[in-house]
């Protein structure tokens, strides 16, 4: 693993630091238990299974969803916020806050929707990033963004996509994405706003900038890494999402060759 801030150094395990009570992380674990084994090993491992939940799934991405959120709050402030957005974030916090702590059992507007992204990404135009499907099916990322009009929680899993609503004025803009106490993951038609693509692609070239970032030793280290476990790698989801990336912008190439007549 490898983080922005020092993207020439490898790390075995995620970021760590100090934020929760020992009675809140006991319960936040047993949520993650559950979502990892009914929900996030099963689709990643076959998109095409349906997978039925109940509401500890919802549990664990409020959860998170608020982490992502009290932690922006505590350690940066969140100082991009401003007027109505900042009243929304404090309405959020303790909406999910609330939630979780068994005072409500609703959540109101401040919805989680799951994008997942564990199939072939097919995406056309000349702005499409040139890594999307290594962005989408292998970053680790959270972040909390506002616009003039929105403003939302991101918490990326991998190929899962958790999406937490602090402020968004028209929920039909979203379609079969958003979590409910008991539903059904599966294969389907879902739609979600242009300013999610919009995002995405942004995040996306922000990892290809750290990409190219990265020296020549570590690059090295990392041909040699490769080398050494050649049929590990040629059986990995970095092999084929590299594989992905190559083939769309052949595609893309292709298109934009001009017809002869």
């Amino acid at each position: 693993m490898r983080f922005g801030p020092h993207v020439n150094r490898r790390d075995q395990d995620g970021i760590k630091d100090y934020f929760l009570c020992e009675q809140c992380e006991d319960r936040f674990s047993s949520y993650e238990t559950i979502f990892a084994r009914e929900v996030f090993h099963p689709f990643t491992q076959d998109n095409s299974v349906c997978v039925d939940y109940d509401e500890d799934v919802l549990k664990f991405a409020v959860s998170a969803s608020w982490r992502v959120l009290a932690y922006g709050k505590e350690k940066r402030g969140l100082s991009h916020f401003r007027g109505r957005h900042g009243g929304a974030v404090a309405e959020t916090l303790s909406t999910w806050r609330n939630y979780l702590l068994g005072f409500s059992s609703e959540i109101g507007r401040h919805e989680i929707h799951l994008l997942p992204f564990c199939g072939v990404i097919d995406c056309t135009g000349a702005d499409v990033p040139p890594n999307l499907n290594r962005y989408l099916r292998r970053a680790v990322e959270i972040d909390v963004t506002v616009s003039d009009a929105t403003a939302f929680t991101y918490c990326k899993l991998g190929p899962l996509m958790l999406i937490g609503l602090i402020e968004y004025p028209d929920l039909s803009h979203w379609q079969n994405t958003r979590i409910e106490k008991i539903g059904q993951l599966a294969p389907g038609i879902t739609a979600s706003p242009a300013l999610c693509r919009e995002y995405i692609f942004t995040r996306s070239r922000r990892l290809e900038e750290l990409e190219r970032a990265l020296s020549e030793k570590q690059l090295r280290k990392i041909g040699e890494s490769y080398n050494k476990n050649r049929e590990k790698f040629e059986t990995s989801d970095t092999y084929r999402a590299t594989v992905l990336d190559i083939e769309l912008q052949l595609r893309r190439t292709a298109q934009d060759r001009p017809t002869e007549t």
